[in-house]
C-alpha cells in the first residue's frame, strides 16, 4: 500500500510541474492564438475567444499585433475593420476596437448562428499612412449543440 501512495504522489507532483510549465509558457493575455502572419513589418496573430468557438454564444475575434523589428506591441492602427465571409457571403465591415489593458491587441464581437468555416479579413492603416494593409485568417465555428448534455436540438 505504501508503494501505491509513493507512485500517486510522484504522479501528482509531475502533473503540478506540467501545469506550472504550461502556465508560464502561455501568453500574458491568457488567449490561445492559432495562426501568425506577417504584413507591413508587423506580426499579426489571430484567435477566437472563448475556445472552442461556438454558435449562439458571444464570440470575440482577436488579433495580437507586434512589430517585427522589436516584438513590441503595435498600437498605431487606424481605420481598422474586419469583414467576415462564410460560403461566399460577406458580412461587415465591423469596427475593430482595442482590447482595454492589453496594448497591441484588437477585437471584434459577434454571435455566429451557423457552424462552419469562416474567413476574417482585417484591413488597417499603420498610423497616418495612406496605404491600407490586409491580412486574412480562416477559423471554424462549432455547433454548440454538440457540447450540450442533454442535447436540446435533437442531437443528443
Amino acid at each position: 500500500m505504501k508503494r501505491w501512495h509513493m507512485r500517486l504522489a510522484g504522479l501528482a507532483s509531475m502533473l503540478v510541474i506540467g501545469v506550472i510549465v504550461l502556465a508560464a509558457a502561455a501568453p500574458d493575455s491568457g488567449l490561445f492564438f492559432h495562426e501568425r502572419k506577417e504584413v507591413a513589418g508587423l506580426a499579426v496573430v489571430f484567435g477566437a475567444e472563448p475556445e472552442p468557438a461556438l454558435t449562439d454564444e458571444m464570440q470575440f475575434l482577436r488579433w495580437r499585433v507586434s512589430s517585427l523589428a522589436d516584438q513590441e506591441p503595435y498600437t498605431e492602427f487606424s481605420d481598422a475593420e474586419v469583414r467576415v465571409t462564410r460560403n461566399g457571403e460577406e458580412y461587415g465591415p465591423y469596427s475593430v476596437r482595442r482590447v482595454r489593458g492589453t496594448p497591441g491587441q484588437y477585437q471584434t464581437r459577434h454571435i455566429f448562428t451557423e457552424a462552419g468555416e469562416y474567413l476574417s479579413v482585417l484591413s488597417f492603416k499603420k498610423g497616418e499612412e495612406e496605404t491600407v494593409h490586409t491580412v486574412d485568417f480562416n477559423f471554424t465555428i462549432n455547433d454548440r449543440s454538440t457540447l450540450e448534455i442533454p442535447g436540446r436540438r435533437g442531437g443528443g
